[in-house]
């Protein structure tokens, strides 16, 4: 059953404008108003998702670019989830500050499977496993599961958001969140997939853009990192084709420095050309693709400076010379349609430095 968002007592009362708060009293309702309607008319309710404990549910109709929350953390730590549980102490003074109101919500979330996890917590981080029935021990172990990380190029910061939170996962996820430009700890979340009334809204946990995994090792890293078996719908079907796609696109991101590194123009630019052909068959790594076609054009750029100096496959040369700005304009369209403000400050940088080489200086403000 679920507690009441405000004093804790079990309830079966939900708000009954956007379903994702409980109160077990009108008094309760009224004293978290203020609060609560900053979230009350986001385009989603909360609900049990089959085989996932409760998931994020579209209210409407949502296509791409729609906010679906924006969040500031109910804890933030300038470290990790793993670094907090050598560092215990240092949750326990923060989470033993917060009102109650606000500790209910942290442990209304999924923690560890205590089979599975939880005595491997205990026995690798000395966490007294005597003592896991003290609320602050279940809200660390909560926080290692949940929490998200604040901006990985500048830090190690985590931070735990009670609505984010509740987002389950997918390989081929229809919303991705991203950090604010005025405050990096305040997340929000956008549609990057079209998503119909009634669909799950899901994320990719796995944010490593480096790397363009296989099944078999998406499955390892999300058994390690939150205990579960994937059985999205790109992991419950065949995915022999989609691997084979994956294999072909790590190759070519792997290969593009290389040639670089020989000043191989050329081979770089081919090999870029491969990987966004490849990408754009690919459907759950679309949010790769405004980096990749960047990519493509920073190497049609050298291309054109290399041929002054160089002996350049005049008929590759004639392929791209009509389409280097239309690569540039594809990652530009992508990245305003989706409103990610991660992905327009990625955008501007490589913008900015690839205009002193002769590229477009055209900016998404």
């Amino acid at each position: 059953m679920a507690v009441c968002t405000v004093c804790g007592n079990p309830t079966t009362n939900k708000c009954g404008k956007c379903s994702n708060a409980w109160y077990c009293r009108t008094e309760c309702q009224r004293s978290d108003w203020k609060n609560h309607k900053k979230v009350c008319n986001y385009p989603f309710e909360i609900k049990e998702s089959e085989g996932k404990g409760l998931g994020i549910f579209a209210t409407r109709d949502l296509q791409v670019g729609d906010l679906v929350v924006r969040e500031d953390p109910i804890l933030h730590f300038k470290c990790g989830g793993q670094a907090l549980l050598k560092s215990s102490q240092l949750f326990k003074e923060a989470y033993e500050k917060l009102e109650r109101s606000k500790k209910n919500k942290i442990t209304a979330l999924a923690g560890p499977d205590p089979d599975a996890i939880l005595c491997k917590l205990a026995m690798d981080f000395s966490l007294d496993s005597s003592s896991e029935n003290e609320e602050w021990r279940q809200a660390l172990r909560i926080y290692y599961r949940n929490s998200i990380a604040v901006d990985k190029a500048v830090d190690e910061s985590s931070a735990l958001y009670i609505n984010i939170s509740r987002i389950n996962h997918s390989c081929s996820p229809n919303v991705q969140w991203s950090y604010m430009e005025d405050k990096r700890t305040r997340k929000e979340v956008r549609v990057i997939r079209n998503i119909r009334k009634g669909e799950e809204l899901l994320a990719d946990y796995i944010t490593d853009r480096e790397s363009f995994l296989l099944a078999s090792q998406r499955k390892e890293i999300l058994k390690i990192g939150w205990n579960f078996d994937c059985c999205c719908s790109l992991c419950s079907i065949d995915h022999v084709e989609n691997d084979a796609l994956r294999q072909g696109i790590q190759i070519l991101h792997d290969v593009i420095p290389f040639f670089g590194r020989r000043q191989d123009v050329e081979g770089a630019a081919n090999a870029a050309l491969q990987k966004c052909q490849l990408l754009e068959k690919c459907e759950d790594l679309k949010s790769d693709l405004p980096m990749a076609y960047l990519e493509l054009y920073e190497t049609l750029i050298m291309l054109d400076m290399h041929k002054r100096f160089f002996k350049i496959d005049d008929a590759l040369i004639e392929r791209v010379a009509d389409s280097r700005e239309e690569y540039r304009e594809k990652a530009y369209e992508q990245c305003k349609k989706e409103k990610l403000v991660s992905e327009k400050l990625m955008y501007n940088t490589k913008i900015t430095r690839l205009a002193r080489m002769g590229g477009s200086n055209k900016l998404i403000l």
